[in-house]
């Protein structure tokens, strides 16, 4: 699984070429992206896999996107 890191840092603990432009009063987040993700855009085919076997109906056009989301909007069953 991917891992994500997030942390909350003042500006004046960033690296001097990191801090232009910004207020050295504010804090910053500073998100790292680590684990399967660095290896590679393996992301996008990941995502499809997971999705694969999800049963739901796929649109081709855009009439029957926008008469399936009136359907739903106007409360009738998918």
């Amino acid at each position: 699984m991917n891992e994500i890191v997030r942390k909350i840092v003042s500006v004046a603990d960033l690296p001097e070429h990191l801090r232009a432009g910004l207020d050295p009063a504010r804090p910053v987040e500073i998100v790292q992206y680590g684990g399967e993700a660095a290896s590679g855009p393996s992301s996008v085919a990941e995502l499809r896999a997971r999705l694969a076997h999800l049963d739901y109906r796929r649109f081709d056009n855009w009439p029957d996107i926008v008469a399936h989301v009136r359907h739903v909007r106007d409360g009738d069953a998918l």
